[in-house]
């Protein structure tokens, strides 16, 4: 509550700052908030511990909340390096902020029908971001496309949120005590089918795409960030409070998880759009997630956390290269984007270091969430190690082509950069992105239950 509390305030005194130092006390105000929320860390572990009459957190809901003040300050950190963000700035200040608000409250609350509401409320500030700052035509469409997977498939949610509410006369999280017994595959379908989508998961994945390619980038980075982590953070919450275990439903989630992982990485060594590549990578990777938190073991469980923290940070970090990238060529195309990486060589190593960690390289903590998911996955059916050894290897083929395309040398042939000049001003938010995934990796049993 004292989060929120200022949160309010630290706004409110940020109104009256002239227009050029709003940004600079905005970035500081959303480093000053993360710091706070690490108070969080210290509390009761995984037990629920009240803060208020309406909120309560643990260290799946702590963790949650450091990575989305953290991430939307990056969001406009990289934001204000862009020159290809039109319109009023201000405008996208208060959008993400009032984005960054919902997201703190989402993971706080601690009813069912509130989590609802505003886990569909974080679609308004994001919409209305790429509409506004949208890149291309098709930036509208795309919008159509995201609001009728999300909320769609978010429905039968709803459904059940509002039966609990008549019935049992309260969706208060700590009063429901149900029997999976006399639960069916409707029920669990009905629970998580809208946040699997949110993940997303194979193969209600095809709006993640359409959304990224006509985000701006600040866009990407909270919607890669944060906003895909909502799903995996409230399927932990419909599992602890329904007490899911281990079944036939779960079971078809995974094997769907497993087929996508392979798929995302086919897709990507197709890709000439770096921010499709991106996108569909995300899906390979929400896919360990899917695996970590349906296998219904505390070793899952932890794998599970480790990527979507960890790819919270990796993911924004390749879309803030892939913006510094394409603004210098004024394309997303990744072989013309290899004339930008020639103008300015250090775009190269950073290149090279986040694409090593999105592959999982060691000691990248990506690799522990994969070992520790497969290790769940092949437990129940050995089988599946040829699928996950496919996923291995095209994983790593689309990565070696992705650094080749960017750094390739091409001769006699006159380099079209319209600046060739990056500064520490525009590595920035790549900077602030690096610390938090080396903490990530000595802190990766911190969602251990014990």
């Amino acid at each position: 509550m004292g989060l929120l509390i200022l949160m309010a305030l630290n706004c409110f005194c940020v109104m009256f700052l002239n227009k050029k130092d709003q940004t600079v006390a905005v970035v500081n105000c959303f480093g000053v908030w993360s710091a706070f929320s690490l108070m969080y860390w210290g509390g009761s572990g995984v037990s629920r511990e009240s803060l208020s009459e309406l909120f309560c957190v643990d260290i799946y809901s702590s963790s949650m909340i450091s990575l989305s003040l953290w991430i939307c300050g990056i969001s406009i950190l990289v934001s204000s390096c862009m020159t290809n963000l039109r319109g009023v700035f201000n405008s996208y200040l208060i959008l993400v902020t009032l984005l960054c608000f919902l997201l703190v409250q989402c993971f706080m609350v601690n009813t069912l029908a509130m989590f609802y509401v505003l886990f569909e409320s974080t679609l308004i500030p994001l919409a209305s971001i790429i509409g506004i700052w949208g890149g291309q035509i098709e930036r509208v469409p795309s919008i159509q496309y995201m609001a009728a997977y999300t909320v769609g498939g978010s429905f039968p949610l709803l459904l059940i949120f509002t039966t609990m509410e008549v019935h049992a006369g309260s969706s208060f999280m700590w009063f429901i005590s149900m029997k999976t017994t006399s639960l069916n595959w409707l029920f669990w379908g009905g629970c998580f089918l809208g946040l699997l989508i949110k993940l997303p998961a194979f193969p209600f994945h095809a709006w993640l795409p359409k959304a990224h390619v006509q985000a701006p980038v600040g866009g990407s980075v909270i919607l890669a960030g944060i906003l895909l982590k909502l799903g995996g953070y409230g399927i932990t919450r419909m599992m602890m409070l329904f007490s899911y275990t281990l079944e036939s439903f779960g079971i078809l989630v995974m094997s769907f998880s497993i087929v996508g992982s392979v798929y995302g990485a086919f897709m990507c060594l197709r890709q000439s759009d770096i921010k499709k590549l991106i996108a569909y990578s995300s899906v390979s990777h929400m896919a360990f997630s899917i695996m970590g938190l349906f296998s219904c073991t505390e070793v899952g469980m932890v794998g599970a956390y480790i990527m979507l923290v960890s790819h919270g940070f990796i993911s924004p970090g390749l879309f803030v290269l892939s913006g510094i990238n394409s603004e210098m060529v004024h394309s997303r195309k990744i072989k013309v984007m290899s004339d930008g990486v020639r103008a300015a060589p250090s775009l190269g190593f950073f290149w090279l270091v986040m694409i090593m960690a999105n592959l999982g390289v060691p000691p990248c903590p990506v690799i522990i969430s994969e070992v520790l998911s497969v290790v769940c996955v092949i437990a129940l059916y050995p089988w599946v190690f040829v699928l996950l050894l496919m996923y291995f290897i095209l994983s790593g083929a689309y990565s070696f082509s992705l650094y080749c395309q960017l750094t390739r040398t091409k001769k006699k042939i006159k380099m079209k950069v319209f600046f060739n000049e990056v500064t520490l001003k525009d590595m920035s938010a790549l900077y602030f992105l690096f610390y938090p995934l080396a903490e990530v990796l000595f802190k990766w049993d911190l969602w251990a239950m014990m």
